[in-house]
């Protein structure tokens, strides 16, 4: 070989050596690391904080509360009476509500009134009240016509009802008998003597759309006798709840 050939050979063995000698380098393994949890608190201010509101409907009124305030308007009891039975509200009184009532200047009468308003007719009346009966012993009073204790025998008769009609039989004068039927009837009244503490009612009225009147006593209404004149009254208030009745005071009859 010649120099130059030489010179190749002695270059190529030392780029052979270095190859081997430069191979890939190797670390030594190590375990995976392991991540470490962590919890991040987050503060809650009091101000972010939505509070249950609990909403509060507003009280309404009660239906008891109208009837004062008719009162304190002047309307009379007997006014306030009609309306209750009318309207047949079922006004639920507590005690509390009765008392102011009472203390508002209502009667009674129309406290109880407003304690039976609000039941069924069926419930309320029941066979008791049903359209037909009759009140035999009452004696009729006409205009001009004045009934003196128990003189009145041949003008005392029977009202009758029977369904919506309603009837007076007198024996003895039958040109005074009369029928008349609910839907014809304008006012159901009493008429009532003061007292200091209760009016005595005395007398039991009748008043049609047409104008005729017809007015019925006890026999014995010269001595505070007035039984007939009572059971009529509440009779047909219960039987007929939806015609208007009065009360017509006065010092004396």
């Amino acid at each position: 070989m010649n120099r130059a050939e030489w010179v190749c050979v002695l270059l190529l063995m030392l780029v052979a050596g270095s190859c081997k000698s430069a191979g890939p380098k190797s670390y030594p393994s190590s375990p995976a690391a392991t991540p470490t949890p962590v919890s991040i608190v987050v503060p809650v201010s009091q101000s972010s904080q939505v509070a249950r509101q609990e909403v509060v409907a507003p009280e309404l009124p009660r239906p008891y509360q109208d009837i004062i305030k008719l009162k304190q308007s002047g309307l009379s009891d007997e006014f306030l009476l009609n309306k209750i039975r009318t309207e047949n509200v079922n006004y639920q009184l507590a005690t509390s509500e009765i008392v102011a009532l009472r203390q508002a200047g209502l009667p009674e009468a129309v406290i109880e009134a407003m304690m039976r308003s609000g039941q069924s007719s069926s419930a309320a009346a029941g066979e008791a009240v049903a359209r037909r009966a009759e009140f035999a012993g009452l004696a009729r009073v006409g205009t001009g016509f004045v009934v003196f204790g128990t003189s009145t025998k041949h003008n005392v008769g029977r009202l009758d009802v029977d369904g919506d009609k309603i009837s007076w039989y007198e024996a003895d004068d039958p040109k005074r008998n009369f029928s008349i039927y609910a839907k014809n009837v304008k006012e159901i009244f009493n008429t009532c003597v003061l007292r200091p503490q209760q009016n005595l009612c005395l007398e039991f009225g009748i008043v049609t759309y047409t104008g005729e009147q017809y007015r019925f006593r006890d026999p014995g209404w010269k001595n505070g006798e007035n039984r007939l004149v009572t059971e009529a009254t509440e009779y047909f208030r219960q039987a007929f709840p939806n015609l208007f009745f009065s009360q017509r005071a006065v010092s004396e009859l």
